[in-house]
């Protein structure tokens, strides 16, 4: 089944450029230009409102891109499934993982996968949450391990893995550290609002956290005085370590050292560790495997 002249239309819609597109594709613009204008003449009609800075889809072009999308979809569920017919095969599994947690995820449970399934290639791309939720939708992407809270989920699959509690993590040195606890499971339960006057580490606008954390200061009836925004969880416990500021951790992120000091918040506020597939999706044996590990390896 050739879909190329089908990729190559969606790639100058999502590029709204036919030179990035070209460049993307890895052949001369000159040689998809003519694909472009062999299909348009074919339709009777334009796929695109092309101007010097921008190429943005006709009306015709969204009715074309949008069903190629479909059929690209169709086609990659087809060949999962013959594959699946197969004793074995060789194939691959592109599977995003968010930055920092991802890779311990996946180190851990890929020995085990490729024991059972020593021919399937997994090929792990680290992004940020929205950024795999956009390349799975488009089928750049088949798995993606995503953090985020209900209101966050698009029209895709999401597969619970776990849910993370979220806490606060203050210095030793705080005035309230004697009333908490070095370990985050022992935390005893304190009202966020306490800390109105303490500096915050927080995360950055683009991880889904930030949502939360809103959230969880609106409550509390109070903006923070940011002193600091990162996108690494990480790097909000060090400097909570360093006596920085306070923070508000995932479960995962708070870690047990004598220099900082754990408190739950009021209604012990989570969010969710999914799996994400495109909806509909066809998954292969293999796929469902590693979605198995993946339970494993949050159970525990």
């Amino acid at each position: 089944m050739d879909t190329r002249q089908m990729e190559y239309i969606i790639q100058i819609s999502e590029e709204r450029s036919i030179t990035k597109a070209a460049e993307k594709l890895f052949i001369t613009q000159s040689a998809l230009n003519q694909q472009l204008q062999k299909l348009e003449k074919e339709l009777g009609l334009p796929l695109f409102v092309r101007t010097r800075s921008d190429w943005h889809l006709t009306p015709a072009g969204e009715i074309y891109v949008n069903t190629a999308r479909q059929i690209l979809n169709l086609k990659k569920d087809a060949y999962s499934q013959i594959q699946d017919l197969k004793e074995s095969g060789n194939r691959r599994i592109s599977l995003g993982l968010i930055p920092e947690r991802g890779v311990n995820m996946f180190t851990a449970i890929y020995p085990e996968f490729h024991k059972k399934f020593p021919d399937i290639r997994i090929e792990p791309v680290e992004c940020n949450v929205r950024t795999m939720q956009n390349l799975i939708t488009r089928n750049e992407l088949d798995l993606g391990l995503i953090t985020l809270v209900e209101s966050q989920k698009d029209d895709n699959t999401y597969l619970s893995m776990a849910e993370e509690e979220i806490f606060l993590a203050v210095p030793a040195s705080h005035p309230l550290a004697y009333l908490g606890s070095t370990q985050a499971e022992d935390a005893p339960e304190i009202s966020l609002s306490r800390f109105l006057e303490d500096p915050f580490i927080l995360i950055t606008r683009r991880s889904t956290m930030f949502q939360l954390e809103e959230a969880l200061f609106r409550e509390a009836g109070f903006q923070p005085q940011v002193l600091f925004s990162t996108s690494s969880n990480v790097s909000k416990y060090r400097m909570v370590l360093a006596e920085v500021g306070c923070a508000l951790l995932p479960r995962i992120f708070a870690k047990t050292a004598p220099g900082v000091v754990y408190f739950r918040l009021e209604g012990q506020p989570r969010w969710e560790v999914t799996m994400c597939c495109r909806k509909g999706a066809y998954l292969s044996h293999a796929e469902q495997y590693f979605l198995e590990l993946c339970r494993e390896y949050w159970r525990k």
